[in-house]
């Protein structure tokens, strides 16, 4: 009777083999749940990209109802030592952001490059980074000495190259043609108003994205190998005071969004096979990696009369 109750009292414990096939089944089960936690927590990223672009389209809406205009691409005062101003429409929409405190510590009688910005210009802003972006919260795009916050939106300029053309003077080189006007509603001084968009304002891009970092493809450019994505300004090159560095605070429609050969100028964003774009009315599309360049182009110009637009 003792040896059956001693027997019935024993507990049998896992072997080897039995342990190995549960920790393989966890494994798997983690390997399964992965993904779709990523994907999850990356709907997520890209839902809080669409709301920062949202906040931007209020703040342009609401600048323009102010002053009857659209803030500049970036301002531009000559002088042999470069471009003594540089102040992007990212820091002129700053109070209608809820941002006047950062807006006021700029002195905007001197260049965004001068040491009285230097506080105002190292200041990362939430509204203007994505957050699929790790690198630019914390990042800065350095020239010289002097470091400008990282962001991740870049306005419209349009078809024209930025290193050729930073004003869209006649004559630039047009791929829709040789009568079309190639341009977007912002580049170097502008002064557009919404009404001067005759395409619709549904059917013209305002801001797109832009990653920072490394190219898509190293080695394509010449010297030029990273992304410069700020929102304080466009900065004079120190080598060559004649380059504004447009591209800074603009997009050119050279390349189709997170194309393999886009660079610095061109809209490559975060987010996986597509870029998240404003379009003029203050709607957000995510636009395909895959878009047909030229309906790319004609939806970047703001007179251009094109047919098809970004879905």
């Amino acid at each position: 009777m003792s040896t059956n109750l001693h027997n019935s009292s024993r507990r049998t414990a896992f072997t080897l083999v039995e342990l190995l096939v549960v920790i393989a089944i966890i494994g798997i089960l983690i390997a399964l749940l992965l993904p779709a936690v990523q994907a999850a927590r990356e709907a997520a990223r890209r839902s809080w990209c669409k709301n920062n672009l949202r906040q931007v389209a209020l703040a342009m809406h609401n600048y323009e109802l102010a002053r009857r205009t659209l803030p500049p691409g970036y301002e531009y005062l000559p002088n042999p030592a470069g471009n003594q101003r540089g102040f992007s429409w990212s820091v002129r929409i700053l109070p209608y952001l809820e941002q006047q405190t950062l807006a006021d510590q700029f002195d905007y009688n001197r260049p965004v490059f001068d040491p009285v910005n230097l506080a105002a210009r190292e200041q990362h802003v939430e509204s203007y980074l994505c957050p699929t972006d790790d690198l630019s919260p914390a990042g800065y795009v350095s020239m010289g000495d002097e470091r400008y916050a990282m962001a991740c939106y870049v306005a419209n300029f349009g078809v024209p190259d930025l290193d050729e053309d930073q004003e869209q003077r006649a004559g630039a080189t047009n791929p829709l043609g040789p009568f079309e006007r190639p341009w977007g509603p912002f580049y170097r001084n502008s002064r557009t108003p919404l009404k001067k968009i005759t395409d619709g304002l549904s059917r013209t891009l305002m801001v797109g994205e832009r990653q920072n970092g490394p190219f898509r493809a190293s080695g394509v450019h010449g010297p030029h190998i990273e992304y410069e994505t700020t929102w304080a300004g466009a900065v004079r090159d120190l080598d060559d005071p004649t380059d504004d560095h447009g591209h800074m605070v603009l997009f050119q429609t050279g390349n189709t969004p997170n194309a393999s050969s886009s660079d610095d100028r061109d809209v490559s964003s975060s987010h996986v096979g597509s870029a998240e774009f404003l379009m003029c009315d203050g709607s957000v599309h995510t636009v395909r990696e895959e878009i047909d360049l030229l309906t790319y182009q004609a939806a970047s110009t703001m007179n251009h009369a094109e047919l098809q637009t970004i879905e």
